[in-house]
């Protein structure tokens, strides 16, 4: 032990191999060889044999000494899952032991550099007060998040022993990246500039940089994250390519910003930098409007397990902004992550894009099904009512008044009422059906169009004719429904109301309005029939030059041959 103490490891060894323990001293032989190979810097030697040292020993405190030093050599050499345990064993084996804040420190220690910070800050609360156990309770406060209580300890500390901080270059850094995060960025630069030693010196850069990039500095900040990017740790690399596309993006560069992401893409494919390059990437080629880019990158996040959340609502937002585009692309988005967007937390935007899909059949009635039964109570209740109305719609009155009747349904009295028309009319209930909608408060484009189907079987009924005419002199219809209500009038003998509507057909087809060729001939023919002279004749030319083949065309240029013999005629007369 005297060769050891002398800092004389090899003379130590060469003793100790030549000599033959007896069973008394096995224990402290073990220990000696031990202290040898770890001043000899050969670590794993020494662990063996410390742990031979403990085996043998019956001497508790030669126990403590040589369970507590193979735990810090596992600690030296960065086994910290190895030393954490054994630290454990120790303090359960030895709960009251002179060694015990030693054992905490060391335990604590191992945690942080292991990431698992709040288990540390716990342990450097029982390893006493010593400058090393206040620095490293800060230091665990500060990765956890907890800045201001961080900085509180580091301030206290640099006022009682700044050496040690001088001494750590790990602590130096912290104490420059608490500084930062508190908006002392002048002060924080001094200990930046101060962190000299790998790896920590990357880490100033990076931080630097960070300040420079706030004030709006992009060019310097540029600089720093390059520097950065040389670092032996690839966390550092990760998040300083991140913060030059960044940078990038903030001068509108993106083309550079891509090329640094797609880096992160292909060297770091983990890690919570790689998700945010992924997302950035998608999010550029977005902008620049190609979807299918956009929308491959965004996937892989998506499917990964748990999704990622940031993801998810980017292709939120891409499903809504396809809606507005076209069907066939939204429709592909859906289909490609749609069961990933169903959380209730997202029920609004689901039910906003559930609306979209109301042709699409099968997704449209799964997603309605799942609203119904996770949604918000508010979304819940809209949910059944297009249930409803989806069963409505197929003719399928008994499930539709199912959902109707269903608990918890809230919705509109208008869109009750609707509803209910469409299973009456499923039933054959014409009248039923057209008389509701005499309550309805809002009437709308498709009300009509539905009422308007309705009228060749009520059409005696005048209360319904006259409300009809009312709501069309009020809201803007498709032409069809004009040209129905005129064909009734017309059968009714209301020629000259009908005449009114057939030219109100003809006036919409003039401002734009889409209409069926044989719709609009059919207009124009009757407006031949019930106009007299000159009109007449205008209408049937005008069906004429639409060059058709069908039985309306020709019977009006029939019908022009016959006014243009009957003209001749009363000329001679």
């Amino acid at each position: 032990m005297e060769c050891i103490q002398a800092t004389n490891p090899t003379e130590a060894l060469t003793i100790l191999s030549g000599y033959q323990p007896s069973s008394e001293d096995i224990s402290l032989y073990h220990y000696a060889y031990a202290k040898a190979y770890e001043l000899s810097k050969r670590q794993y030697e020494s662990i063996a044999h410390f742990r031979m040292a403990y085996l043998y020993s019956k001497d508790d405190e030669m126990k403590e000494r040589s369970l507590l030093e193979r735990a810090e050599v596992y600690a030296k050499i960065g086994f910290h899952s190895e030393a954490t345990l054994i630290f454990r064993i120790f303090l359960k084996k030895f709960p009251h032991s002179p060694y015990e804040m030693r054992a905490f420190l060391g335990l604590a220690d191992s945690l942080y550099r292991l990431g698992l910070f709040t288990e540390a800050e716990e342990a450097y609360e029982k390893a006493g007060n010593s400058t090393r156990a206040s620095y490293g309770k800060a230091n665990a406060l500060h990765s956890m998040g907890r800045i201001k209580d961080a900085s509180e300890i580091y301030l206290t500390m640099l006022e009682k022993d700044r050496g040690y901080v001088e001494s750590s270059q790990e602590t130096l850094y912290n104490v420059g990246e608490n500084l930062r995060l508190m908006g002392e960025n002048s002060a924080a630069r001094i200990y930046f500039n101060s962190s000299t030693a790998s790896p920590f010196k990357y880490r100033a850069f990076r931080s630097l940089g960070l300040i420079e990039f706030e004030q709006g500095h992009f060019d310097t900040a540029k600089k720093f994250f390059s520097s950065a990017i040389q670092s032996p740790e690839k966390q550092v690399r990760r998040r300083a390519l991140l913060n030059l596309a960044d940078t990038y993006i903030k001068q509108g560069r993106q083309e550079d910003a891509k090329s640094v992401l797609s880096e992160i893409w292909r060297k770091y494919p983990y890690g919570k930098e790689y998700e945010e390059a992924l997302l950035l990437l998608s999010q550029l080629h977005k902008k620049e409007g190609n979807f299918k880019e956009s929308t491959s990158l965004l996937k892989e996040l998506v499917f990964k397990h748990p999704p990622n959340q940031k993801a998810l609502d980017e292709f939120e937002s891409l499903i809504l902004e396809a809606e507005e585009k076209g069907e066939e692309e939204f429709l592909k988005l859906w289909r490609c992550v749609g069961h990933s967007l169903l959380q209730p937390s997202r029920s609004q935007s689901l039910l906003k894009i559930v609306k979209g899909l109301k042709h699409a059949g099968k997704p449209y009635l799964e997603t309605c099904t799942w609203l119904s039964q996770y949604g918000s109570d508010d979304v819940k209740s809209e949910s059944i009512l297009l249930l409803a109305g989806f069963y409505a719609d197929l003719g399928d009155s008994a499930r539709a008044m199912k959902y109707l009747q269903m608990k918890g349904l809230t919705s509109k009295n208008d869109d009750v009422l609707r509803i209910t028309a469409k299973i009456h009319q499923a039933n054959a209930e014409y009248q039923k059906a057209a008389m509701l909608f005499l309550n309805i408060k809002q009437l709308n484009q498709d009300d009509l169009v539905f009422l308007a189907d309705l009228l060749e079987s009520v059409q005696n009924d005048h209360k319904i004719m006259e409300f009809f005419k009312r709501a069309l002199s009020k809201i803007s219809a498709p032409p069809g429904a004009y040209l129905k209500l005129a064909d009734i009038l017309y059968k009714r003998g209301g020629k000259a109301d009908a005449l009114q509507y057939y030219q109100t057909v003809v006036s919409l087809h003039q401002k734009g309005l889409e209409i069926k060729t044989q719709d609009l001939q059919w207009a124009l023919y009757r407006i031949s029939e019930l106009s007299m002279g000159e009109d007449a004749k205008n209408m049937l030319e005008n069906i004429r030059k639409k060059n058709g083949t069908d039985a309306v065309h020709r019977f009006s240029v029939l019908l022009l041959k016959e006014l243009n013999i009957a003209e001749r005629v009363n000329g001679i007369f």
